[in-house]
């Protein structure tokens, strides 16, 4: 297969630019994790707590859409019957608006998610929500993301951010005046398991706050004068990338791209962040201190990884990131990367970062990926959920991503101990001896 490989499926070699095809359907009977675009959208828009999130299809979609990062949140749903596919399902939605506000009647905004469902039989859900506002004294979106609308859950996260920059970013003003300490937005960050409070740490003591993260720690409030910060930290740039250009196109808010993924690339973002906001005195000090106690990393565990093979498949804007992480901090070698629904750009970037052989895969069925794991031969092999059976069957030790609980975040300076330690025990799991 490998000399032979699909077009989703590419190898850097002789230099010559050749990236996945990317941005299309998934094959007939592919076990994907791509999910749909209303699930992308939830997964944008679920931390917003102050909000009411109401799902206008069947019940089976808010069930999917309810856990999102692994955590639960309440949700509202219509429950669309056969009876509502007949004769339309807006009368339900109206009942279901009104029903939700009078459960949660401090909430700030109510979400309104178009499935599938109402999309296909055509019910008029702006209009609903036109009146619903009027009516109930809040805004009601209309978050229009049927699952036909894209090839995954990518769209989705577009979706949501156009959403947020349309009805909520810039509708007030917190009347900040230019204060001592720089002031941030985050965007593209999801607080799966504390990042977010790691990387506040982290630039509170540069001197810099942050007003808002986008959107794992957000509010209506803190997002609807988000346009009043002095710069806009990219990180997930897949999916925030829409929103830091369309802000610095309206209001004049300059973005940079960061990653707190690595030692490398932590480092190189603090100083970056430094060296805009007149900080960098400040970002050396703290790379230095913390630099310090990574000493017993390249002392007892960095040694004994370097030269191991390691493969990579997740999200897009993880690929060039921890590809990083893996070769340039601890040395080892990574084999094949790819994602579920990366896009040109993100490819790009990984075979930039690249080394001559490695491949670069885009939403892989598990045959591709099991083919690829028997041929390559990795060590360590660095994934999602659905993948760790996989590298298990075939004795190869496995790290979940994005990361466990009980993991700690892989995220800034404490984030990447925790890392390489995963990454160590996968490889040096004494299981793989007895077993294999």
């Amino acid at each position: 297969m490998l000399q032979n490989p699909a077009i989703n499926i590419c190898r850097k070699q002789n230099n010559r630019v050749k990236l996945p095809s990317c941005g299309q359907p998934s094959a007939p009977g592919k076990i994907t994790q791509r999910s749909c675009v209303y699930y992308g959208a939830r997964w944008m828009l679920a931390p917003i707590k102050d909000a009411i999130h109401l799902v206008h299809g069947p019940v089976g979609c808010a069930y999917y859409g309810g856990t999102v990062r692994g955590k639960s949140y309440r949700i509202f749903t219509t429950a669309m019957e056969e009876k509502d596919v007949v004769f339309g399902g807006v009368k339900k939605l109206e009942k279901t608006l009104r029903e939700a506000k009078l459960i949660m009647p401090h909430a700030r905004c109510i979400f309104v998610y178009v499935t599938c469902t109402p999309a296909i039989i055509g019910d008029d859900v702006t209009s609903v929500c036109k009146r619903a506002e009027k009516e109930l004294g809040c805004p009601v979106i209309v978050v229009n993301c049927p699952g036909f609308r894209g090839e995954s859950q990518s769209k989705g996260h577009k979706i949501a951010y156009e959403c947020l920059f349309k009805y909520i970013i810039g509708t007030r003003s917190s009347g900040r005046k230019k204060a001592s300490r720089a002031l941030v937005n985050i965007i593209g960050d999801y607080n799966i398991n504390g990042e977010t409070y790691l990387i506040k740490s982290l630039l509170s003591r540069m001197g810099i706050d942050v007003h808002c993260v986008f959107t794992g720690e957000a509010d209506i409030e803190k997002m609807a004068c988000a346009h009043e910060v002095d710069l806009n930290l990219l990180i997930c740039q897949s999916s925030g990338r829409f929103l830091a250009e369309a802000m610095q196109k309206k209001y004049g808010i300059p973005y940079q791209k960061v990653s707190f993924f690595g030692l490398s690339r932590t480092c190189d973002s603090l100083r970056k962040i430094g060296a805009y906001l007149g900080l960098g005195a400040e970002a050396e000090n703290l790379i230095i201190d913390e630099t310090k106690k990574l000493a017993h990393l390249k002392e007892n565990f960095i040694p004994r990884l370097k030269g191991k093979k390691a493969a990579l498949f997740f999200g897009a804007a993880r690929m060039s990131m921890l590809m990083d992480a893996h070769e340039k901090d601890m040395e080892m070698q990574v084999v094949f990367t790819g994602s579920q629904f990366g896009d040109l750009s993100t490819y790009m970037e990984a075979w930039e970062g690249a080394r001559e052989g490695t491949y670069l895969i885009d939403d892989a069925s598990d045959s591709e990926l099991e083919d690829l794991l028997h041929d390559l031969k990795p060590d360590v092999f660095m994934g999602g959920t659905k993948e760790n059976f996989l590298s298990h069957k075939l004795g190869i030790g496995f790290v979940l991503f994005p990361q466990p609980k009980q993991a700690g975040p892989y995220i800034g300076f404490e984030g990447f101990a925790n890392f390489v330690r995963d990454v160590y025990k996968a490889v040096y799991a004494p299981v793989w001896r007895l077993a294999f």
